[in-house]
């Protein structure tokens, strides 16, 4: 009666185990990169939305002849209507009006022409308005077609980057009617519908701006954050509070997200198409999650 295995039996029984201790390692190796994966899309792709949701309620409230694509490597800028395919401006900047106080009813953003062409010799404005405070607001007349602006000069209208700001105009309030624009730069033409301008904003990636920046201070910055700049005015000389050529870096900043590799803006048929793009490496492996995403912003 045979009691025991052979040796060879043994190292036959020692070698399938090893095989199907390799096939099993490898096996569930890729079912955790699977997983990590369906994971990291599922999260990335959900917190991209909520972001772009962000964007969109903030652009929604754009003056539309305001937005650009900056470059602060040079300082150069340019109207988001005027950029080229083959162009690239790696900061998305815009002025945002009172919507708050709009949606409240404060105001209606519609001037009395009737009463105001008589009275504007002296720059005054009637309207509906009931703001008591407008010291940090501009007015930002609405032309044709509703873009904001009815002049040929867009580069030296709002005050972008060092440029001159002929178009926002800064105003008191007398309440409950009056408007009277004390800005140097007086207006040529009255339109019957204004802007009430709030805030500028900036949405950039951190390695296109002055990382070592005061505001970014405290903040856990990578590259790849995606950051949002805001309370800064540009028909007062401000920028955004780390551009790298700016000498009134003013207002403040938030992270909006990480892993962002790539963000452009592009305007087709006066609506706003914002693209992220997303990407995130598994360490210690090739393996990542890339995906874009976009949004339309009317």
């Amino acid at each position: 009666m045979r009691r025991a295995f052979t040796l060879m039996e043994l190292i036959i029984v020692v070698v399938i185990i090893a095989v199907l201790s390799v096939a099993s390692f490898k096996a569930i190796a890729a079912l955790k990169i699977r997983t990590y994966k369906a994971k990291e899309i599922t999260r990335l792709s959900l917190q991209s939305q909520i972001v772009l949701d962000e964007l969109a309620q903030r652009l929604a409230a754009r003056i539309h002849a305001t937005v650009i694509g900056y470059d602060p490597s040079s300082g150069n800028f340019k109207y988001i209507s005027d950029i080229l395919p083959n162009e690239h401006f790696a900061v998305l900047e815009w002025i945002g009006y009172d919507e708050e106080n709009l949606s409240l009813g404060n105001y209606s953003g519609f001037v009395d022409m009737k009463r105001s062409i008589t009275s504007f010799s002296d720059y005054t404005l009637y309207t509906d308005i009931a703001l008591t405070d407008l010291s940090r607001r501009a007015l930002i007349f609405a032309a044709a077609f509703d873009r904001g602006y009815s002049g040929e000069d867009l580069d030296n209208a709002f005050g972008w980057h060092g440029k001159r700001s002929d178009a926002a105009f800064d105003i008191t309030a007398t309440p409950p009617h009056r408007i009277t624009v004390t800005d140097s730069v007086k207006p040529k033409w009255i339109y019957e519908k204004y802007y009430l301008a709030k805030s500028a904003y900036a949405v950039a990636r951190a390695a296109d701006i002055d990382k070592s920046a005061a505001c970014l201070q405290g903040l856990d910055v990578d590259d790849d954050t995606m950051l949002l700049f805001y309370d800064y005015r540009p028909w007062r000389g401000e920028t955004f509070c780390a551009d790298p050529k700016g000498s009134g870096q003013s207002g403040k900043v938030s992270i909006l997200m990480r892993h962002i590799a790539g963000l452009s803006a592009v305007e087709r048929d006066y609506t706003l198409r914002i693209t992220l793009d997303i990407n995130e490496s598994m360490r210690g492996t090739n393996v990542g999650v890339h995906f874009s995403k976009m949004k339309v912003v009317f």
